[in-house]
C-alpha cells in the first residue's frame, strides 16, 4: 500500500488513505502532490490561510539504494506567487518518512502555538516548541538531535519562515532546502517549528530478483556518462567558467554577462585548487558533487562549510558582485540559518542596490543601502529580510511586490510570474533551458526544465532550432522513444527542435522528481523514459511503457497548469523581465549580446503551445 498521512493541525485530526491507485496514475512524488494540490487545496484561498496545505512527497523509487533516489518534492499554493509552489531537496529525510511507514504527508490547519510534529516509527506526536521558535535551522537541528535522537531527519524553518517572508524556505537538516517558492513561509504560517522523522521499516520491492539488475544497469550508466567525471570534481561549479566564457553571467543584477577577474575568484578551477576539501554526498548517491570548502589563508582562514552550489556563486558572486568564494559560502550559510532562499533573497538585495543607485527610495526612508560587492551591507540586507525590518520589510514580499511600490524600480524586478530568476542570461542565448523559464509552472526557475543534450558551446540555427552539439550516434544511444526523437533531432539527426524538446524536457525532469532520482548531468543524459519505467515496474509493480511514463509526466505538467490558470494565471504572464528585451547585455573587452526580440520569443511560444494542446498559440 502507499499511504498518504492526513493531519489537521487545528484539530488533531489524523488520517491514512491508501494512494496506490493514484502511485501508478501519477507516478509518484512531484507527480501525487500534484494532484493531492488540485483535490485538496481551494481555489483562490491565500497561502497563509490554514486552508492551504503543504504536502510532502517523496519519489516512488526515493529509499530504494537506487543510485541518487533519495529526493523529496514540498508542495503549497506559494506565498510568493499565489500559484503551484514546490521544492525538491534530497539526503535522507524522505527515506526516513517511507522507512517511518508513510509515503505522503498533507498538512492542514493551524496550530495554536508554536509546534514540533514528530513522526516516530509511525507513531504521530505534536509538541510545544516555544523555545525553538525565534532560533535559527541550525540551532533548531542540533535541539531535536540532541533531546531526541540523533537519528531523526529534520525539516524545519528559521525566523524567516516564523516571520511569514513571501521566499522564506524550508531547511533540510542544516545544508540543504527545499529553496524555492516560499514554503517555509506556509510551514511558518502553521506555526510549525519542525518536521521530525525516523524509521526503520524496509522499502517494499514489487519484483526483488529484477531489482538487483535495475539497480547494476543505474549505477553502472551513470558511472559511465561522460559527465561523470567533472561532475564529481566540481559538482554544479564545473558551468561556473563556461558561464563567464560565454557571457552568460546575471552580473551586476543582469547588467553584465561577464566579470574582470571571475576565473581568478569565482570560477571552477580556484575553487578546486584552493577550497574544495572533500565530496559529500546524498544518501545512494555515486556523484557525490556537493562538497566540503575550507579557508586554510587570508582574513577567512579556518572557516568550512558545506558547497559551494554553482547557482549560489552566480547569485552572490556575480549578481551581487561578491569577489570571495568564502564571503559567497558565508552569505549562504546566513540563508541557510534564517531559513531565506538564497535565490530570491540575492534577488531583492540586487534590486535594491539598483534602486539606490537610482536615487528611487530616499535614504532617511532605508536607513543605508548596500552596494556591489559590499559583503557587509548584503548581509545586513539579508537579516532584515528575515527580520522584517526596515528595507527587508519593502523585499521581504519578492522583488514584484515590491517593485509594485516604487514607481521606475519596474526594470529592476528580475522575476516570471513572482518568482524571481536565477542562474545564466537568456540573451546569451535563447535555447531550451532558459525558454523553459517561461513556460516553468513554478514560475522564474531554471531546474524544471533541462535537456539531456545541452551543450553551452553550440549555437543556434534559427529562432527555434539549435545545433545538435554533439554527435549523431550519441543521438541514438539517448534512452528515448525513437518518434520523439526524430520529431526532435530530425532523421538523420541534424539540430534540436526547441519547442520539442522543451517539451519533452518538462517531462523528463517531472519524471525525475516523481521518482525521487536527482537531475544532476549523469543522471540526465544516462537514463531516460524507458530505464525510469522499468524501475517503476519492478519496485512498485506498476506496468508502465516508456510512452505511457512520459503520458503520465505530460498530465502531471498539465494539471500543474490547471491549477495555476485557476489561480488566474494568464498568457501573458510568459515573458521575460522587460531589461531583457530592452537592453543588450555587456561584456567587457567583447561585442555586447543584443536585447531578446519579443516576436522570436514568441514565435516559439506559439509552437510549444500548440504541442501542449492548451490553445493560448491563438491567444
Amino acid at each position: 500500500m502507499t499511504i498518504l498521512l492526513k493531519i489537521n493541525l487545528t484539530t488533531g485530526k489524523i488520517e491514512e488513505e491508501d494512494l496506490s491507485a493514484w502511485q501508478h496514475r501519477y507516478i509518484g512524488g512531484l507527480g501525487v502532490n500534484t494532484k493531492l494540490a488540485l483535490e485538496l487545496i481551494p481555489p483562490r484561498c491565500s497561502p497563509l490561510a490554514a486552508e492551504n496545505i503543504l504536502l510532502a512527497g517523496p519519489g516512488s523509487l526515493t529509499g530504494t539504494h537506487l543510485p541518487t533516489a533519495c529526493r523529496t518534492e514540498m508542495t503549497a499554493k506559494s506565498p510568493l506567487s499565489n500559484r503551484f509552489g514546490s521544492a525538491n531537496s534530497g539526503h535522507s529525510w524522505g527515506t526516513k518518512l517511507r522507512r517511518a511507514g508513510y509515503d505522503y504527508l498533507a498538512l492542514a490547519g493551524k496550530t495554536a502555538h508554536p509546534q514540533v510534529l514528530y513522526i516516530d516509527h509511525g507513531k504521530i506526536i505534536l509538541e510545544e516548541a516555544a523555545h525553538l521558535w525565534g532560533k535559527d535551522t541550525r540551532f533548531t537541528v542540533n535541539w531535536i538531535r540532541k533531546h531526541k535522537g540523533r537519528d531523526f531527519e529534520v525539516a524545519c524553518i528559521g525566523p524567516a519562515g516564523e516571520n511569514l517572508v513571501a521566499f522564506a524556505c524550508i531547511q533540510n537538516n542544516d545544508q540543504a532546502a527545499w529553496g524555492r517558492t516560499g514554503l517555509g513561509a506556509v510551514m511558518g504560517s502553521k506555526n510549525l517549528k519542525a518536521i521530525a522523522v525516523r524509521g526503520k521499516e524496509k522499502i517494499k520491492i514489487a519484483r526483488p530478483t529484477e531489482f538487483a539488475h535495475i539497480r547494476k544497469e543505474a549505477f553502472q550508466k551513470i558511472r559511465q556518462d561522460a559527465t561523470f567525471g567533472m561532475t564529481a570534481k566540481y559538482g554544479s561549479m564545473v558551468v561556473s567558467s563556461p558561464f563567464n566564457k560565454m557571457g552568460a553571467l546575471p552580473g551586476r543584477n543582469y547588467t553584465l554577462g561577464s566579470l574582470p577577474g571571475w576565473e581568478e575568484t569565482r570560477g571552477r578551477k580556484v575553487f578546486g585548487e584552493r577550497y574544495k576539501q572533500k565530496n559529500k554526498g546524498c544518501f545512494s548517491c555515486p556523484i557525490a558533487c556537493k562538497h566540503l570548502s575550507g579557508v586554510t589563508e587570508g582574513p577567512w582562514w579556518g572557516y568550512r562549510a558545506a558547497g559551494p552550489e554553482v547557482t549560489h556563486v552566480l547569485d552572490f558572486g556575480a549578481r551581487l558582485d561578491l569577489q570571495s568564494i568564502p564571503e559567497i559560502l558565508k552569505c549562504v550559510e546566513i540563508c541557510n540559518r534564517l531559513g531565506l532562499d538564497a535565490i530570491s533573497a540575492a534577488a531583492a538585495v540586487a534590486f535594491l542596490i539598483e534602486c539606490g543607485e537610482n536615487k528611487l527610495l530616499p535614504p532617511s526612508e532605508i536607513g543605508f543601502f548596500p552596494r556591489w560587492g559590499d559583503f557587509g551591507g548584503i548581509t545586513k540586507t539579508l537579516m532584515l529580510i528575515a527580520a522584517k525590518k526596515g528595507s527587508g520589510a519593502l523585499l521581504a514580499g519578492g522583488v514584484e511586490r515590491a517593485a509594485a511600490r516604487i514607481p521606475g524600480s519596474e526594470r529592476f524586478s528580475l522575476q516570471i510570474k513572482g518568482v524571481e530568476l536565477s542562474c545564466r542570461d537568456p540573451r546569451a542565448k535563447c535555447d531550451t533551458w532558459v525558454l523553459g523559464y517561461l513556460t516553468n509552472t513554478r514560475g522564474g526557475d531554471h531546474l524544471r526544465v533541462r535537456s539531456p543534450v545541452e551543450m553551452l558551446a553550440s549555437g543556434m540555427l534559427d529562432d527555434d532550432r539549435e545545433e545538435l552539439g554533439i554527435a549523431p550516434e550519441q543521438v541514438d544511444r539517448l534512452d528515448m522513444p525513437p518518434a520523439l526523437k526524430d520529431e526532435i533531432f530530425g532523421s538523420p539527426p541534424t539540430h534540436v527542435y526547441i519547442p520539442s524538446m522543451l517539451k519533452y524536457a518538462e517531462e523528463l525532469i517531472t519524471i525525475i522528481n516523481s521518482t525521487g532520482f536527482c537531475i544532476r548531468n549523469p543522471v540526465l543524459r544516462s537514463l531516460g523514459p524507458d530505464f525510469f519505467a522499468r524501475a517503476l515496474n519492478t519496485v512498485t509493480g506498476s506496468n508502465f511503457t516508456a510512452e505511457s511514463l512520459l503520458d503520465s509526466a505530460a498530465q502531471i505538467w498539465d494539471l500543474q497548469h490547471q491549477f495555476n490558470r485557476q489561480e488566474g494565471e494568464t498568457r501573458e504572464e510568459y515573458k521575460f523581465p522587460e531589461r531583457f528585451y530592452r537592453e543588450p547585455l555587456l561584456r567587457p573587452g567583447d561585442t555586447p549580446h543584443p536585447p531578446l526580440s519579443p516576436e522570436k520569443v514568441d514565435k516559439v511560444l506559439r509552437a510549444y503551445f500548440k504541442l501542449r494542446g492548451w490553445g493560448w498559440e491563438k491567444v
